[in-house]
This record gives structure tokens, C-alpha cells and sequence, in this order.
């Protein structure tokens, strides 16, 4: 029994230290004023796969140069983009990008429209992090949590 209680404490311990890492991921990065955000499409491969997570940062699109990665919104949608800039066109105040797999650039985006910079990438995290944004995600998050908690409670009863 000594035996399975130490196995039952392993498993419940790594379990809960995987969601507390997990959801440290998230909370810190947004902490210290970075936005996290899941790439979904292919336009940055092979330098940022889809599935990866983005951290971005507070950026003066003035300032950005030729080879930042940003994010941005493009004005059609509400859903934000990740790609290089190709020229930065301060006279006009606004940039011009390129995914790293695309053949053409992106039409100008305004400088009001550029969320921020790139600052660090984490393949495969943002497949988990899409599925931990959705309420069934939060869910199976704390599910998880509690079978690892429930796991260590049999083990102390077993060690007995």
C-alpha cells in the first residue's frame, strides 16, 4: 500500500503543479503587461507554427523597424494579426507587413491599429490555450485540478 500511496502523491502532485503552471503562463505575462495570444493560421511558418503561443508588448509604432514581428488588427476583423514588418512609413504613420509565408504584403496598417510587438514565442502552448479560453476549457481545468488534489488525498488515506 506504502507503495501505490507514493505513486497516488507523484501523480496528484505533478497534476497540480501542471495546472499551476499553466495558468501561471497566462496570469503572469498579463501581470507584467504583455497580451498572450494562440496563432491560428500558417502566414508566420515556419518561424511561428501554428499552435504557438505569442506574448506581446506595449510598442510606439514609431519606433518599429524592419523584421519586428507585431500584432495588429487589420480593420476588416476583429481578429488580431501577427506578422512582419516589411517598411514602417512614418510620414504616413502607418506600417507595412508581410506574413513570413505569404507572397505579398499586407495592405498599410494605421499606426492606431497595431496592438504591439512580438517579444517571445511558444510553439504548441497556444492549442492548449485556446481550449483553456473556452468555458469547457475552464472546466476540464478544474476538473483536472481537483483529480490531482483527490489523488493526494488517497494517498495520505492509503500511507495510513
Amino acid at each position: 500500500m506504502k507503495a501505490i500511496a507514493k505513486v497516488f502523491d507523484i501523480i496528484g502532485t505533478v497534476t497540480i503543479l501542471l495546472v499551476f503552471v499553466l495558468c501561471l503562463s497566462l496570469a503572469v505575462p498579463k501581470l507584467l503587461g504583455f497580451q498572450t495570444y494562440a496563432v491560428m493560421s500558417g502566414s508566420m511558418e515556419p518561424n511561428i507554427p501554428v499552435g504557438s503561443v505569442i506574448y506581446a508588448g506595449d510598442v510606439d509604432p514609431a519606433t518599429l523597424g524592419e523584421g519586428d514581428v507585431i500584432v495588429f488588427y487589420n480593420g476588416k476583423s476583429d481578429v488580431p494579426i501577427t506578422h512582419r514588418v516589411v517598411r514602417n512609413d512614418t510620414d504616413k504613420a502607418e506600417v507595412i507587413t508581410k506574413g513570413d509565408a505569404n507572397q505579398k504584403e499586407d495592405a498599410p496598417i494605421p499606426y492606431e491599429n497595431v496592438i504591439g510587438v512580438v517579444k517571445v514565442h511558444i510553439p504548441y502552448l497556444g492549442h492548449i490555450f485556446a481550449v483553456m479560453s473556452t468555458v469547457s476549457g475552464k472546466l476540464a481545468l478544474v476538473a483536472v485540478a481537483l483529480a490531482g488534489t483527490l489523488f493526494c488525498v488517497l494517498s495520505k488515506i492509503l500511507d495510513r
